[in-house]
This record gives C-alpha cells, sequence and structure tokens, in this order.
C-alpha cells in the first residue's frame, strides 16, 4: 500500500510540474480562483471575516478598520486578522470532572508578493496561534479523560500554548487550474473537505470532519509537507498530500529534521466532483484515500473516506459522510455520519448531525461498544465581529465510561475578531 501511494503521488506531482511549465500567464487577468480549501484554512477564514456582515454591530469601531484593512490588501496584497475563541462543556455524566473550558488566540493573514492579481499568483500564509486550557483539561482531552468518550469531542482547543499551524507558500498555474502550498501545513485545511467541517464555527465534534475520525497517524495540524489541488475539469479535481508525520506545531521548525532524515509521512489523496467549481465546498462528492507511516508514537495504516454534501436552494445544507481505516492510530475503524445545516438568516447557521462509530481497539483495546452520538448547534452571528455557538452533544455507551450508557453535554463557544 505504501508503494501505491508514492506512486499516486509521485504521477500526481509530475502531471503538476508538466502544466505549469504551460501555465505562466504572463498577462494580468480576472481568472478567478477556484478554491479547493475547507473552512478552517486561511483564505476561507479571512472570506468569512469578510462577508459575516449584519445589520446590528456592537463594535462599530471595527467597520472602519475593516475597510482600511481592505484597502491596505488591494494595495499591497497584505492582510492580517486575529481572533480570540473561547469554550466550555458539561457533562452529565463523566469519568472525571464534569467541566471542561479552553481558549485559543489567533493571528493569521497572507501576503501575496508574485503575480498578484494574476493566474499565476503567489504569496506568504501564516497562522499563529495560543491555544491554553482554563480547567485542570483542555478540551481536546477533556472528552477522553473526563467524560470517557473514545474520541475528540472538540479537536483544537487542546494546551499547546504558542504555536505556528501555517507558514508556507501558495502557488497558482495553469491559469488558476492548479494551487500548490509548500511548507508548514495543517492537513485538515485540504483533505475530506467540507463547509460545516470548522471546529471554531460549526460541529465541534471530529466525527464531523476530517475522515468522521477515521483518518489515522494523529494527523499533525502544523507540520512540513506538500500540498497540490488541481481542476481536471471544469466539475472534476484531485487534491494530494505528503506531510511530516512526526510535525508538532509547538516546535513547527523540528519538522525539517524529522521530515528528511526519518520520511515518516502521511500520504492523501482525493478526487472529487462539483457542479459548482465558483464554491466547490457548497455542492461536492469526493472520496479520500489516506496512507500513514509507522511512527514512535502510531502504527503504519491506510483508510478511505467519502463525502455527500449538497446545497439545496441556498438554505438547506443535507451531507453523508463516513471512513473506515486500518489502525494507523486512528481514533475509529469505521465511522458514518449524516446531518443538515441550515441557513437560518444571514450568517446564523442551525446544524444537525447523527454519528455511528467504531472505536479502534488497536489505540483504545479490545471489548469496547460501538459509539452514538448526535450533535446540535446553533451559530449565532451577534455582529459583525462576534459570533456564539450554544451546542448540545448526546453520547449513547461512551466507550471508555464503564458507569454509563449515555452522557449529555452542554456547551458554548464564543468568538470575536478583528
Amino acid at each position: 500500500m505504501n508503494r501505491v501511494m508514492r506512486g499516486l503521488l509521485l504521477f500526481f506531482v509530475a502531471v503538476v510540474l508538466n502544466f505549469s511549465v504551460y501555465g505562466q500567464d504572463k498577462k494580468k487577468d480576472t481568472i478567478k480562483i477556484r478554491d479547493l480549501s475547507g473552512p478552517n484554512s486561511v483564505h476561507q477564514q479571512i472570506n468569512q471575516d469578510t462577508t459575516s456582515i449584519e445589520t446590528s454591530n456592537i463594535l462599530p469601531g471595527l467597520d472602519g478598520l475593516d475597510q482600511l484593512k481592505e484597502r491596505f490588501y488591494k494595495k499591497t496584497g497584505f492582510i492580517i486578522n486575529a481572533d480570540y475563541n473561547s469554550q466550555i462543556m458539561a457533562a452529565t455524566e463523566a469519568i472525571g470532572d464534569n467541566v471542561g473550558a479552553s481558549g485559543v488566540f489567533r493571528i493569521y493573514g497572507k501576503y501575496n508578493l508574485v503575480g498578484r492579481g494574476t493566474s499565476h499568483e503567489g504569496g506568504l500564509v501564516f497562522k499563529v496561534e495560543n491555544r491554553h486550557r482554563y480547567t485542570d483539561l483542555p478540551l481536546r482531552e477533556w472528552g477522553l479523560a473526563g467524560v470517557g468518550y473514545a474520541g475528540l469531542m472538540q479537536s483544537v482547543y487542546n494546551d499547546d500554548r504558542w504555536r505556528v499551524t501555517n507558514l508556507y507558500w501558495r502557488q497558482t498555474f495553469a491559469k488558476a487550474n492548479i494551487v500548490a502550498y509548500a511548507g508548514f501545513l495543517d492537513v485538515t485545511d485540504w483533505t475530506d473537505i467540507f463547509v460545516l467541517a470548522s471546529p471554531w464555527s460549526s460541529f465541534n465534534n471530529l466525527s464531523f470532519a476530517t475522515g468522521s475520525s477515521t483518518t489515522g497517524g494523529s494527523y499533525p495540524d502544523g507540520s512540513l509537507g506538500l500540498m497540490v489541488s488541481a481542476w481536471l475539469t471544469d466539475n472534476i479535481y484531485v487534491i494530494g498530500g505528503l506531510i511530516d508525520a512526526n510535525g508538532s506545531a509547538k516546535e513547527f521548525y523540528k519538522s525539517f529534521d524529522t521530515f528528511f532524515t526519518e520520511f515518516e509521512t502521511l500520504k492523501t489523496f482525493e478526487v472529487g466532483f462539483t457542479p459548482n467549481p465558483e464554491m466547490p465546498i457548497l455542492q461536492n462528492v469526493h472520496v479520500t484515500l489516506w496512507q500513514v507511516d509507522e511512527t514512535t508514537s502510531a502504527p503504519s495504516g491506510w483508510g478511505l473516506s467519502g463525502s455527500i454534501s449538497w446545497e439545496l436552494g441556498n438554505k438547506l445544507f443535507p451531507f453523508l459522510r463516513g471512513g473506515w481505516a486500518n489502525d494507523g492510530g486512528s481514533f475509529f475503524t469505521a465511522s458514518v455520519s449524516a446531518g443538515i445545516g441550515y441557513n437560518v438568516i444571514g450568517s446564523n447557521v442551525f446544524g444537525l448531525g447523527l454519528n455511528w462509530n467504531q472505536p479502534n481497539k488497536n489505540l483504545f483495546g479490545p471489548g469496547l461498544k460501538d459509539q452514538y452520538l448526535s450533535e446540535i448547534f446553533y451559530k449565532l452571528q451577534v455582529s459583525n465581529h462576534v459570533e456564539f455557538t450554544p451546542n448540545l452533544q448526546f453520547i449513547i455507551n461512551p466507550a471508555l465510561n464503564t458507569n454509563a450508557n449515555f452522557t449529555t453535554i452542554f456547551g458554548g463557544r464564543a468568538r470575536i475578531n478583528i
């Protein structure tokens, strides 16, 4: 399997290089880059910050700052945003603390330095974060050690403190049909893309995000590597990636050493279809294949995931997603998620999801029951720069809690961005 994945990636890179030879358009054009990144990416987050416009604004002074930043971006190609995210969760049944809470401060932006405004635009993308806990357990660990759920109720609220999640070069080729990313990457930005997969503004539980919690290797979300996306036709695309499986965003520079000396990597390859190439994340069908090498913290493995998500009438957004894994340190051996999103008004979104999963016995131990869960959230855009998201999670058979067959998780998440 390892040879197959390497062969696919080498073929994919060869195709990219072949197209890039002919894709360097010297003249200015109006070709729009058809972005194939998920809602967590810097590009998509900045777009969301820009378009979340409400009639009420409790921080009116920031509107002027938005306009100033937009003018500066058009003139220089540089834009920088920041936000603070805070979340609390409480469980009715637990094996440890009933309450967990964490916060994350983020600075993110981009600087388009080459071919600005053309189909061969290139530039630097960055994201620096401070992730910290308010309680004894940060939310990423709280679901496991506090509630006894075999999985992640929240994947990004950990206690890493300062970290570099993104620091990479983004380059377009072939009339913007190919985009390459090289540097310190978050694999979830391009793998198994899904519009409601953002733990910052949509579902919390990882079962509704990348690989439905079946993508293995405890994939690093800030590691040295290469990702390439390409449109083969107006409706069919492919995305391939290769990243250091030993990387850590807390000490991102060490990935230079581990990538080239150990070369233990996570490989991903995705092929997808969309009838809407301008906004492919809204109407999308894709299949993702991944393979990870053995590391000191996880065995080798591979798996598949698939997704169907389809916007209906600009309001309703049903989805069906799932994955299967042959070890690789994945949380689940198998997982299936289904649900809906509904755009209530403006930027306000309601979400409902259902999931069945089978915990990985090689990670958690044998004899565990299948888990069933549901999550409900409502993202309320309070004003242009403030959002609040109450959420509920209902879990049947939390696999690591031998004293309870059911628990309810009450949560609240707030975000302020400038």
